[in-house]
């Protein structure tokens, strides 16, 4: 519907042009209106195709006969994944090094600093966290931080809404390693330009991948040198992660089958209902073509199984909204019981906002990795 816009348009007939011409004038702001509602014309447009009554073609038909059977009825499913995000990044290194530099002890762990390269010269830096008194090579856990965040501040001082995730793991035995995605972290000041992730996004896109296809290259290039080291047991993997965070730890799990359990904390969702509740942020750099409606949240968490995983959301989370999660839930957990496995699928919807869960993790962890 056209606004109205009678009374708002302002008309001079008296400005005079070059030329001596009488000229029509109007206040750009007047006709903001006109502008308001094309925008809200475009968004019900878009939202419309979305939720179009018919929709496209499954990109994929699971097959529950046995594992096997359904792990080969997933190649059309990783497929699209790995076509649609980029993935993987181009020019992953197939012997990264590592630069690994002890800077701390306390009464619980060493603490290393690490430097991975996996483009030629693109390095993953992270922390590297081994517990005391291990008997033998321990699970690696890897502890994904969120947006605007970094390894050391879900390590130190509390962890902030990390709670015990990275220190937590070390309680539990397991080394952990906490790569860094990129963010202007918060505290950084001018070291990072402001909406840093947008631009670099952009530019990946120009180049046929994307930002998020491009962090997960470069954690999964980095995990074969880290299972390198000395203290880790490479078949017991495990990924956790907060916020975006748990968005890596979702793909991550999904597209990196030497990661055996995951916990997604705080992101697992119905992506309509999140993008409403980030209006009108939108989460681009979470985003690729058919991102929520070809290939939900539902079906990446379908690549991971039969592996366990385990998804947390806080019932007062306004990012993730807690209804898009147990709508979402059911549609994942199907895949599991159709397998018998049901036990491996954890849905878990606590008291709290946008926050690591602990208790259950870890109990989940415990029985798994």
């Amino acid at each position: 519907m056209t606004p109205d816009v009678t009374g708002l348009l302002l008309i001079t007939l008296s400005a005079l042009g070059a030329q001596g011409q009488d000229l029509y004038e109007e206040d750009p702001a007047a006709s903001a209106p006109v502008r308001a509602e094309a925008y809200h014309q475009l968004i019900g447009y878009v939202d419309s195709l979305a939720a179009a009554e018919t929709p496209l073609s499954p990109l994929w038909t699971p097959k529950y006969g046995s594992i096997d059977a359904y792990a080969a009825s997933t190649a059309p499913l990783v497929g699209e994944l790995r076509a649609r995000m980029g993935y993987p990044s181009p020019g992953a290194l197939a012997e990264p090094s590592v630069r690994r530099e002890r800077v701390a002890e306390d009464d619980v762990a060493t603490y290393s600093r690490m430097w991975i390269e996996v483009f030629e010269g693109v390095e993953l830096y992270s922390l590297f966290i081994v517990p005391k008194g291990l008997d033998g090579p321990a699970p690696l856990l890897i502890t994904q931080h969120g947006g605007g965040g970094a390894p050391e501040l879900a390590t130190f001082a509390g962890g902030a809404n990390y709670h015990d995730m990275v220190r937590g793991a070390v309680s539990e035995g397991y080394v952990a390693w906490a790569p860094a995605l990129v963010f202007n972290t918060f505290g950084d000041g001018e070291l990072l330009p402001q909406g840093i992730r947008p631009l670099l996004d952009a530019r990946a896109r120009r180049a046929g991948v994307t930002l998020a296809a491009i962090e997960i290259t470069a954690i999964t290039t980095a995990l074969t040198a880290v299972l390198r080291q000395p203290e880790i047991d490479p078949e017991r993997v495990g990924m956790v992660g907060l916020s975006y965070g748990g968005f890596y730890t979702l793909y991550t799990a999904a597209l990196e089958p030497r990661i055996k359990v995951a916990v997604s904390s705080c992101f697992f969702n119905d992506r309509a209902s999140v993008l409403a509740a980030a209006e009108p942020h939108g989460w681009g750099d979470m985003s690729y073509l058919g991102a929520g409606r070809l290939i939900d949240d539902a079906d990446v968490a379908a690549l991971i199984c039969p592996r366990p995983l385990q998804v947390q959301v806080g019932v007062s989370d306004d990012l993730f909204p807690v209804e898009g999660a147990r709508a979402a839930a059911p549609k994942a957990r199907l895949h599991w019981e159709e397998l018998g496995l049901g036990d491996r699928f954890e849905f878990i919807d606590a008291e709290g906002t946008h926050e690591w869960f602990g208790p259950p993790a870890w109990a989940f962890l415990r029985k798994w990795l």
